[in-house]
């Protein structure tokens, strides 16, 4: 009998056949297996809806507060003071008198000016009426007559003008500040009174960065407190804006407007100004939904239950979240968990949260 011949394969040949064997049976398995051990042809991910949501930043600034009307009251007139009506800090109305100056000259030269047109009157006056009776006076004459009525008008106003001018008045109401002028001195038209501000309302400058130009308009509200103190800020509003942006800040002059009623606040005075200025809608989705590739940010998107690559940039972050732009829409399902696995093309198994995370903890 012949014997049979039973070749021996040696150990490593053995697992050299053993691994192809391995690597066949792999070749067989579903190429679409989830990463969890499931044979299911699609990929379990959680997915979040894309959101519009406005980008609203703070904006901080520092500004001088003026009153919504001031004045420093000059003399029109050089003369000797005989009476002074300011008291410091005190509220004043339009056309109070602040300062009195000699005024004897001018008040004989108003008075001499309405005798003349008095007198200018009765001559006109008489020519008429003896004209009236059939009276043969020149109408030249009596022209001239009317002339210098006209010139005694002009010159009485001439001198009331004068006579105003040594009188000092309130050109409007608010509070008189402090003044070193007293009575007897001698002043000219560059000597200062003192100064007046309306300051029942307060308005103050700040700087705004030019990326909020068209962000930042006429009645956008502002909060404003003393810059060293933790007072409650008070409400306002924008009332102006700047024409231009300066070039060397990169920002332009916005004014805002405080009610100052209550007196509480002076001019001059070093205001914190924040508001809130709006940049635009954009999308928001998950910070944990942005990959990076070799071309930049992108995002999965679910779309007819498979994976679709969407490119993406990105605006600003904000606390579990990212502003962006790019080829989405609100509403868009972003692929916020289970990214690892995801490829172009590749089915999706939508699960909600509880259902993700038994399947991950499972």
């Amino acid at each position: 009998m012949t014997p049979t011949f039973r070749p021996t394969l040696s150990l490593p040949l053995a697992l050299l056949l053993l691994g192809l064997n391995l690597l066949g049976c792999s070749d067989t398995a579903d190429p679409g297996a989830s990463r969890f051990g499931g044979q299911s042809s699609a990929v379990a991910v959680m997915t979040e809806p894309a959101q519009l949501s406005d980008l609203s930043e703070t904006l901080t600034s520092v500004g001088t507060a003026r009153a919504l009307k001031s004045v420093s009251i000059y003399a029109e007139t050089s003369g000797r003071v005989t009476a002074v009506a300011i008291d410091a800090d005190s509220s004043m109305l339009g056309g109070d008198v602040l300062l009195q100056l000699d005024d004897r000259d001018e008040t004989l030269a108003a008075e001499l000016a309405s005798v003349k047109l008095a007198d200018a009157e009765r001559l006109v006056k008489r020519y008429t009426t003896v004209n009236a009776r059939d009276a043969n006076i020149p109408e030249s004459q009596l022209d001239d007559a009317r002339a210098a009525v006209d010139s005694a008008r002009i010159a009485l106003e001439q001198a009331r003008v004068d006579l105003d001018r040594r009188r000092l008045t309130a050109p409007f109401a608010g509070r008189v500040g402090i003044t070193e002028i007293d009575v007897g001195d001698r002043i000219d038209t560059n000597t200062l009174i003192t100064t007046i501000d309306d300051r029942k309302v307060l308005l103050i400058n700040f700087s705004v960065p030019e990326v909020y130009v068209d962000r930042v308009t006429r009645g956008t509200p502002v909060n404003v407190r003393l810059w060293d103190a933790a007072d409650e800020p008070v409400s306002g509003e924008i009332v102006a804006l700047d024409s231009r942006i300066d070039i060397n800040s990169r920002a332009f002059i916005a004014r805002a407007a405080i009610d100052n009623e209550a007196d509480r606040f002076r001019p001059g005075m070093a205001f914190e100004v924040s508001l809130n200025a709006s940049r635009g809608v954009f999308l928001s989705v998950a910070d944990v939904a942005v990959q990076w590739g070799a071309d930049g940010a992108y995002v999965w998107v679910a779309e007819e239950g498979r994976a679709s690559r969407r490119e993406v940039r990105l605006v600003k972050r904000l606390a579990g979240a990212i502003l962006i732009e790019g080829d989405l829409t609100e509403g868009d399902a972003v692929v916020i968990e289970g990214v690892q696995s995801v490829r172009a093309g590749v089915l999706l198994k939508q699960l909600n949260a509880d259902e993700f995370d038994a399947m991950t903890n499972g």
